[in-house]
């Protein structure tokens, strides 16, 4: 009788699991389709055409190029992060590149669980160190978006519109770095609290929330101390470059000549955008985040749109080439996932 409770509360904890996940999917589903829907009854279906037809597609070469220079030095800012050697670079590389194609082909965001475990397979080693690394990762590139966002909030005229809104922001974003200080620093009530986020966030990977916080905590130290700290701001400074150059570019191609920091202003609304569940590629919420970030330099949406549309496609078509034949197992690979051992 044990052995049937605990088959059934087994059987249960997976199909309300299941549930939530096919309602997380549902929701992204619906979520772009209104964003697709508020982008396009703005757009104009001539004007969409004529901007598609005045591609320049020389600096559309150079969005790709710059693209695939984000992807290489994202790999190299997770390896620091992991303190791997140089020799596991590919390893890295493969890892960032299947995450970043499998959340462009898949819906719920998935590739963040891929690259974690396409980087544990490859490396052999188990979940902690590489979920650690990857949660420190993803934590970096909010850190560079607050401080983007906050050199805009300071120097564009859309200031006065976004102040309560940011000062929430900012607040939140404050909270946030002293909790993970108070974590790295083996605070008592920050290790509680990062116990109890970690044993609900941990359920889906099969990991003790124990192993895994000793390993973040160590991650966090290496962080913020010596030269790994300098080496990982230079990295992400340098990251952030290759992003505004492959949107710099995407403008130049559509023949737009904007201020320097058009392209910056994008990119914060793209990246806060793609932290929204949505369907695979982003797509409906690039098109709206792009119409939005644009209108302040009076770009018309037909034209947004068609800039959106073409970076989406490029990051596809960059992702496709890195990952080669090996794009391939990323079917496998979800299958895995759903089963985790």
């Amino acid at each position: 009788m044990g052995h049937v409770r605990f088959d059934r509360a087994g059987a249960h904890a997976v199909s309300k699991r299941s549930w939530r996940h096919q309602f997380a999917i549902g929701c992204g589903f619906l979520l772009s389709a209104l964003f697709l829907w508020l982008a396009l009854r703005k757009v104009d279906w001539r004007d969409l055409g004529a901007a598609f037809a005045s591609i320049n597609y020389f600096p559309v070469l150079g969005c790709v190029g710059a693209l695939s220079l984000s992807i290489v030095l994202r790999a190299v800012r997770w390896r620091v992060i992991a303190q791997s050697p140089a020799s596991e670079h590919r390893n890295f590389l493969r890892a960032t590149n299947l995450g970043l194609l499998t959340n462009l082909l898949f819906p719920a965001r998935a590739g963040e669980v891929i690259r974690v475990v396409t980087l544990a397979r490859l490396l052999h080693s188990s979940f902690p160190r590489p979920l650690a690394s990857a949660l420190i990762d993803r934590l970096v590139d909010v850190f560079v978006l607050i401080v983007s966002a906050s050199v805009l909030f300071w120097f564009l005229p859309i200031a006065t519109f976004l102040d309560k809104w940011f000062t929430i922001f900012l607040i939140v974003a404050g909270i946030a770095v002293v909790l993970i200080i108070l974590f790295a620093r083996n605070s008592g009530w920050g290790e509680a609290l990062g116990a109890r986020l970690a044993k609900r966030w941990l359920r889906r990977w099969s990991v003790q929330p124990e192993i895994f916080l000793a390993e973040l905590r160590l991650e966090f130290r290496r962080m913020l101390g010596g030269w790994l700290s300098v080496k990982l701001v230079v990295l992400a400074a340098l990251v952030l470059c290759a992003d505004y150059g492959a949107i710099l570019t995407l403008l130049l191609a559509f023949g737009l000549l904007l201020p320097l920091e058009a392209p910056l202003l994008l990119w914060v609304f793209l990246s806060a955008g793609s932290a929204l569940p949505s369907a695979p590629g982003y797509v409906g919420v690039y098109q709206v985040a792009t119409i939005w970030a644009l209108s302040l330099f009076s770009v018309s949406a037909s034209m947004s749109v068609a800039i959106a549309t073409v970076l989406q496609v490029a990051t596809l078509v960059v992702a496709l080439i890195i990952a080669g034949p090996g794009a391939l197992s990323i079917f496998k690979r979800m299958l895995f996932v759903r089963n985790p051992t």
